[in-house]
């Protein structure tokens, strides 16, 4: 008797098959530890970052001098996958950090290799002439970094001293860039045991840039294995959620009238008091919001108002915090409120949990 696998079987048969040495832990054939390597979550966006700044695709974040100019386009290296832009300041040396965390790295140890890959491309009339790629090693307590990984910059050809405790798992070397996307690897790189975090690090070390030049950057791919895997990237909902234990920006902006944020009631003749919940984070995050008056209270049968400030009323957990609106009373203590967003004006909510 002849036994059929079904399709939806194999597909799945095939995502899971093992490749490259395997010590350990094994390198699944799909496997891709760059959260948001496709860049199809963008919450923050970020265009101006300072150094040591999140920017485009909400975890990569900016390392350099100067300020550069980030936007996500839509003419990627596989029809129209985004990239991260980066217009970077006259002969300012700069680039893109991605972290790992310790429960991430543990794989690569047991495997004892890391390989990454990535799309990288600059532009005709605004050329950069080199990239560079650093795989870098955290070995200090883990997942508490210092995310400026640059300690001193050089220039043309140099790389750049690492903060302390960061170093070079690999010796990177200049990558010549042109107008066309290419992608570029650095492969079976021993990860040491005593790596707590790990870290790519790409960036332009050319100290005669002009201002306006471009570095592109779309495809991240990293994995356990002496060879990097085809870039693959989950479902968007998938990359959401697990963007989301690190980050989330809740925009009520875009929602159609006085969105619904939450409810609570009514502490005493000022202040009133929300539960503001959220799903599990990496750690305790920071939550910070659009100001005050971006708010409205509405009260147990008394009408709305319009907030007069606004603060977190306990310190964020990693599941939820307490916000205290404030506005002049219209019930009583002990009455149920809501608060909603002022249809005039921009509302957002922040929660960061990232390195």
């Amino acid at each position: 008797m002849t036994t059929k696998v079904s399709s939806a079987m194999q597909d799945l048969t095939d995502d899971y098959a093992f490749s490259g040495t395997v010590s350990g832990a094994g390198a699944p054939s799909h496997r891709n530890d760059i959260i948001n390597g496709g860049l199809v979550v963008n919450q923050e966006n970020e265009t101006a970052p300072a150094d040591d700044a999140y920017t485009i695709g909400d975890l990569f974040l900016h390392v350099g001098e100067g300020t550069p100019v980030m936007s996500l386009e839509t003419d990627g290296p596989q029809g129209t996958r985004p990239w991260q832009k980066m217009v970077l300041d006259a002969n300012a040396q700069g680039g893109l950090v991605y972290f790992l965390s310790n429960d991430d790295v543990q794989d690569y140890i047991a495997n004892g290799k890391m390989s990454f890959g990535v799309q990288l491309r600059t532009v005709t009339g605004a050329l950069i002439t080199n990239a560079r790629i650093g795989l870098l090693k955290w070995n200090s307590t883990a997942d508490t970094i210092t995310s400026d990984v640059v300690g001193t910059w050089a220039s043309d050809g140099t790389d750049p001293t690492l903060a302390t405790n960061w170093t070079y798992e690999n010796t990177p070397a200049n990558l010549a860039l042109t107008n066309a996307w290419q992608r570029f690897t650095v492969e079976d790189i021993t990860v040491d045991s005593d790596a707590t975090n790990l870290a790519v690090f790409i960036w332009t070390d050319d100290g005669t840039i002009t201002a306006s030049d471009v570095i592109g950057f779309s495809e991240w791919q990293m994995n356990p294995g002496a060879t990097v895997n085809d870039f693959s990237s989950p479902d968007t909902a998938s990359v959401r959620a697990k963007v989301g234990y690190y980050f989330e920006k809740y925009d009520y902006t875009s929602t159609a009238g006085e969105a619904i944020i939450g409810g609570g009631y009514q502490y005493n003749t000022t202040l009133h008091i929300f539960s503001y919940r959220y799903p599990e984070k990496r750690i305790a995050p920071t939550v910070t919001h659009s100001a005050g008056a971006t708010f409205k209270v509405r009260f147990q049968g008394n009408g709305e108002q319009i907030l007069s400030s606004i603060d977190n009323n306990t310190t964020p957990t990693k599941y939820g915090t307490g916000i205290g609106a404030y506005t002049s009373a219209v019930g009583t203590a002990g009455d149920s409120i809501m608060l909603s967003r002022d249809a005039s004006d921009t509302t957002w909510i922040q929660v960061d949990a990232r390195f």
